[in-house]
């Protein structure tokens, strides 16, 4: 996403706004409000006043900035660097463990989310952003879903699997061979694993977007 379009994403929103860099550094990290509320520690529905305007401040504005790492004067009044010298690169990021790439039907997509609060971060790790209700009750639209690629699948364990050109949450079951891929509803057949139906990696964090 160019600094064009993000200006454009955020058209009605005044410039000189804590909203409207709060949305700005969101946008650019594609981290989502409860994504953001699980690595700062912030409460979703104050995350959702900030980035609508309808809260001046926040005393856990601290932590907001610390999670996406960016200058807390910045942030709250946009005064100085938005991010200091000191600030790490993405790749610098990734390799420390703070932040896990996003990937898609594509590959990686170039996108990185917070590893959630705490949690270093391991290179077999993968981050995927739901565009659209998975089946399983548990991974909503919205939802990111962070899977491990080397983690062996247990029966009833929640899965990102490609199903030829879509990747979703499935629940995994096992099965004579491969196993299988299932969802909620009974009347869905399940798939088998095979050459079109190829499982990614094990569920380890689910991280809901509240504001569905």
């Amino acid at each position: 996403m160019t600094k064009n379009t993000r200006r454009y994403k955020f058209w009605y929103m005044k410039p000189n706004t804590l909203a409207y860099r709060l949305n700005m550094v969101m946008s650019m990290m594609g981290i989502t409000q409860g994504a953001l509320a699980k690595a700062s520690g912030v409460s979703q529905p104050t995350i959702w006043r900030l980035t609508k305007g309808e809260a001046e401040g926040s005393r856990k504005l601290v932590d907001i900035a610390r999670a996406l790492d960016v200058n807390v004067q910045w942030l709250a009044s946009g005064e100085g660097e938005m991010r200091g010298t000191h600030a790490l690169s993405a790749a610098d990021k990734v390799k420390s463990g703070t932040t896990i790439a996003v990937w898609g039907p594509e590959g990686k997509t170039g996108d990185l989310v917070s590893a959630p609060n705490g949690v270093k971060a391991k290179k077999t790790w993968r981050a995927y952003i739901l565009d659209r209700n998975s089946g399983c009750a548990e991974a909503t639209a919205g939802s990111i879903v962070i899977v491990d690629t080397e983690v062996p699948p247990e029966s009833g364990d929640l899965v990102i699997a490609q199903v030829n050109s879509r990747v979703s949450v499935y629940r995994y079951l096992e099965g004579p061979s491969s196993g299988f891929l299932t969802v909620d509803d009974p009347r869905l057949p399940a798939v088998e694993l095979s050459d079109d139906s190829a499982l990614v990696g094990v569920a380890i964090f689910l991280i809901r977007d509240l504001r569905r």
